[in-house]
């Protein structure tokens, strides 16, 4: 299907690993006037569980399994048109920022027909010591158990990295912006907004 830039979604892609501040960042993001945060776990929860959608959705994570690709890009978009419908969102003044979604090359090729990659933002955290500690003191403060064992932590972030590297290498390498996420918040919203100039549209 021949798709029009101009009928896609204008979006910037947050990757970043657990503890990253990737949510952080995507929400201090989604409180200025031209651009809305989306995170795809919040969709999930937020499914009316009644409707054939929601109750599709529940097939799969009432039993543990992963979400297909499919569905999760069929949620996203049904979300995404709900809130336009709702005058929420505008597509062409808003430009979505998009946590959590896509997390496969697959979903990647799904979304070619729907979401138009302006930038894409890579929190990386090299210290791997202090983004555990990071985690550990996160679970700490607010009851994580994903949180609070060490070794489920390193772990989650090895899942991570092995599954993020070949989503990250289906988009052109201009479109990624590293931003150094072991800095402290302020630092880094600073040098995310800075990769976002000249890629996100100064709409008034």
């Amino acid at each position: 299907m021949n798709v029009k830039k101009k009928d896609l979604y204008p979006a910037v892609l947050m990757f970043g690993g657990p503890g990253s501040g990737k949510g952080t960042q995507g929400a201090v993001l989604g409180s200025m006037p031209n651009l809305v945060h989306l995170a795809m776990g919040d969709i999930f929860r937020g499914l009316d569980k009644q409707t054939p959608l929601g109750k599709e959705f529940l097939s799969y994570s009432t039993q543990g399994l992963l979400v297909p690709d499919e569905l999760t890009v069929r949620v996203f978009q049904q979300h995404v048109e709900d809130k336009i419908q709702a005058g929420k969102i505008d597509p062409g003044y808003h430009t979505l920022i998009l946590d959590g979604i896509p997390r496969t090359v697959r979903q990647v090729e799904l979304l070619k027909d729907v979401v138009d990659a302006k930038r894409i933002v890579h929190l990386v955290m090299e210290d791997t010591d202090a983004l555990v500690a990071r985690l550990s003191a996160r679970a700490a403060k607010s009851g994580r158990p994903d949180d609070a064992n060490v070794e489920v932590i390193r772990k989650r972030i090895e899942v991570y990295e092995r599954e993020t590297a070949p989503v990250l290498e289906a988009y052109p390498k201009r479109l990624i912006a590293r931003v150094n996420g072991d800095q402290p918040p302020l630092a880094v919203l600073r040098d995310v907004a800075e990769g976002l100039v000249g890629f996100v549209s100064p709409k008034i």
